[in-house]
């Protein structure tokens, strides 16, 4: 097993915690001009905050902290042009630990919507292993891959950015929640259109806290919901993902679940749970909620096939395929419009099946786009090496 283990790290050609690496962070989209794009990213967390470039680390510190930033998101590297470099400003703090605060951080986000017309919130809430520096430049590339016109803020959790630190980012992920609720309540008071991005056990929280909001005040919180990769318990006879969507299906207007039989990360997941499925590696398994019958609709996009990182977790951040059908989705289209051959900028989605209506939606991928060899070893091995029960 250990020599299997070499092999695929090897393959992989990266170490696996956050912390340790200095990724190059950029646009999927390749400009003409070579110019790369500024972003303005608020932010809310319960890291604690230390005396560092970006001011928040890795630790729990049990309080809420918001701030704003100036994220600068660079082109995709191009032939003979100079190549550019992500960076970020100090960050602006906003104080926000109690709901007075709180409430003066939402109007803060109000008043930098108004700025620019619009009347929309991108809420990014990331995954497991996770750095702050990597959610704030994630944020910002997000709000340019889809190309977000309004206002983008981040929810940071804190996530130790280790690999090997899987159960301690699991109780972390719990204790962010009510902040999380903080936050949401707050927003949805300001009168935006509040969109939301979850990745991996970004997705736990997210679901937990509008679940425990939607109990109290059944009235719309989030107009798109995009669930990506969720690493949430979807056991046949006690599946918590279907628990927390019915939940929270009245305070949303559409969710849309992206899952991928090829996510190695939810396969180590999985053992690491004694083997109960996750919600983010069964596109076919997740059909359920599609006619579960709840009040808003639910989609299923499989993205097995999207391009990546070799282990098919980071999809949604580096395959242009995803983010073009994630800036539809946040636009509000449903899926048969996204397939549609007709599709404006042409079609994100296919059918994957021959019903009409179609009830099989994958994501578009060129052949020439799917994973190359040694990604398909890599993943064939590594449910041999992380088959822990």
């Amino acid at each position: 097993m250990t020599a299997l283990l070499c092999v695929s790290l090897a393959l992989s050609a990266c170490t696996l915690s956050d912390s340790l690496r200095h990724d190059d962070f950029r646009s999927v989209w390749a400009r003409p001009d070579n110019k790369a794009i500024e972003q303005t990213v608020f932010f809310a967390t319960d890291r604690e905050a230390e005396d560092s470039d970006l001011g928040y680390g890795p630790h729990w510190s049990a309080q809420s902290h918001c701030g704003v930033a100036q994220v600068t998101i660079p082109t995709a590297f191009q032939p003979g042009a100079t190549p550019r470099w992500a960076k970020a400003d100090k960050p602006r703090t906003i104080e926000c630990d109690g709901e007075r605060d709180m409430e003066a951080f939402a109007q803060a986000v109000l008043a930098a919507a108004r700025a620019k017309n619009c009347d929309r919130v991108l809420l990014f809430v990331h995954g497991y292993n996770q750095t702050f520096r990597t959610a704030l430049f994630r944020s910002g590339q997000l709000a340019t891959d889809t190309q977000w016109a309004c206002v983008s803020v981040l929810f940071s959790w804190a996530s130790e950015g280790k690999f090997d630190r899987y159960i301690a980012d699991v109780e972390r992920s719990g204790y962010a929640v009510p902040i999380m609720i903080d936050i949401l309540r707050e927003l949805q008071k300001t009168g935006l259109k509040v969109e939301i991005v979850a990745h991996s056990m970004g997705n736990r929280l997210t679901m937990t806290s509008l679940a425990a909001l939607c109990g109290h005040h059944p009235t719309k919180i989030v107009d798109q919901l995009l669930l990506v990769a969720p690493d949430v318990s979807a056991e046949h006879d006690n599946d918590d993902f279907g628990h927390l969507l019915r939940h929270g299906a009245a305070c949303i207007d559409r969710a849309t679940i992206y899952a991928s039989n090829n996510d190695l990360i939810l396969i180590t997941s999985e053992g690491v749970h004694g083997g109960i499925p996750r919600a983010g590696r069964g596109p076919g398994r997740d059909l359920q909620y599609a006619t579960a019958g709840l009040p808003a609709p639910i989609d299923i996009v499989d993205a097995s096939r999207a391009p990546g990182d070799p282990f098919g977790h980071g999809y949604f951040v580096l395959s242009y395929e995803m983010m073009d059908d994630m800036m539809w989705t946040l636009a509000g289209l449903p899926p048969d419009k996204r397939a549609a051959p007709d599709a404006l900028g042409g079609p994100t989605l296919v059918c994957g099946d021959k019903e009409t209506p179609c009830t099989r939606y994958a994501l578009k991928v060129a052949p020439e786009r799917g994973p190359d060899f040694q990604t398909r070893l890599l993943r064939r091995l590594w449910p041999l090496i992380f088959r822990i029960q």
